[in-house]
């Protein structure tokens, strides 16, 4: 167990190079707050939280758990436009949490900011019942002139997204009923994703100004679309990609729910003119699902094969008991 503040700044500090090796101009890891130059660019943060028994368990490789705490932040970044630049780590520590475990997050997290951009520069250790890691991320925009928001989605806009939908999803599925194999990718894809930072570059220098990761349901991040931009969008089921394994994995009753519910995905939704969202189909991987209808209300309609689905899909919800 980590016995003071000074014990895990000495840690973290003395292990790992994208603590250590921060640009000479910036203020790391070691005073009261955290000082970066951005060269006028334009600064964008976020910040999301893991909670022990809520998104990971004590049983995880921690190693994975730090990985997606930091990946979690950088799609988050991707889905603005933007690219990450350094985050502050929180951690709640509890008597689970020891310093193997520590060790392992970090680990986990400094191979992310390695592989997608970033440094760690701080943060705060607190003692806690229940383990967290809580992550601030800054970032800056490809683009200072342009930005993807939520607000922005127009009638007669192609609704697409990234890669497959409900991967992750089945990932944790396996897991909970310890249906695994070796080098399972769906299990792969629900302990470490990847965001979509490439592709969210392209989308900003072909034009697009609508974007979403997905995180917590196709249903429930496309509504936050729709609530945001005042639009009404058709999604054609038929037409979201999703692996050959996500079909066998579920009954034919399940599979609809998990297709609209699953979350964390971490692949984007884009939303542009048909012109746009065509043009960047031919840089990126990306499939096209729908259309946006109506700029007079907000709503979210599935077809699947011109058949209504009524049925509302049970995405998460943090507050849900």
């Amino acid at each position: 167990m980590i016995k003071n503040e000074e014990e895990f700044i000495e840690l973290i500090t003395r292990n790992f190079e994208r603590i250590q090796d921060i640009p000479k101009n910036w203020i790391g890891v070691g005073d009261d707050a955290a000082k970066i130059f951005s060269n006028d660019k334009s600064l964008i943060f976020c910040a999301d939280a893991m909670v022990e028994n809520v998104h990971f368990k004590t049983h995880h490789d921690y190693n994975d758990v730090g990985w997606k705490s930091i990946v979690s932040n950088q799609s988050d970044l991707a889905a603005m436009g933007a690219y990450p630049i350094a985050f502050c780590v929180t951690i709640g520590i509890n008597k689970s949490l020891n310093q193997n475990k520590i060790k392992k997050l970090y680990e986990g997290m400094n191979s992310a900011c390695k592989e997608f951009g970033g440094y760690l520069v701080g943060g705060d250790v607190v003692k806690s019942e229940t383990s967290f890691i809580s992550i601030a991320a800054i970032g800056t925009l490809y683009n200072p002139k342009k930005i993807m928001v939520r607000n922005t989605a127009k009638k007669g806009d192609l609704v697409a997204h990234t890669g497959n939908i409900g991967d992750s999803g089945a990932g944790l599925f396996k897991l909970e009923n310890s249906i695994s194999k070796t080098n399972d990718f769906q299990i792969k894809k629900f302990l470490r994703p990847i965001p979509r930072s490439k592709e969210a570059k392209k989308a900003i220098e072909i034009g697009i100004e609508c974007c979403i990761d997905l995180s917590d349901g196709l249903e429930k991040d496309l509504l936050r679309i729709c609530k945001s931009s005042q639009v009404e969008i058709i999604i054609n089921f038929e037409k979201i990609r999703t692996s050959k394994e996500l079909k066998k994995l579920y009954k034919t009753n399940l599979f609809e729910e998990k297709v609209l519910s699953s979350g964390e995905d971490y692949e984007l939704i884009l939303i542009g003119d048909e012109k746009k969202i065509n043009s960047l189909k031919e840089k990126i991987d990306l499939n096209i699902i729908g259309k946006v209808i109506d700029n007079q209300k907000s709503d979210l309609k599935f077809l699947n094969n011109s058949l209504e689905i009524n049925q509302k899909s049970n995405n998460y919800d943090h507050f849900k008991s």
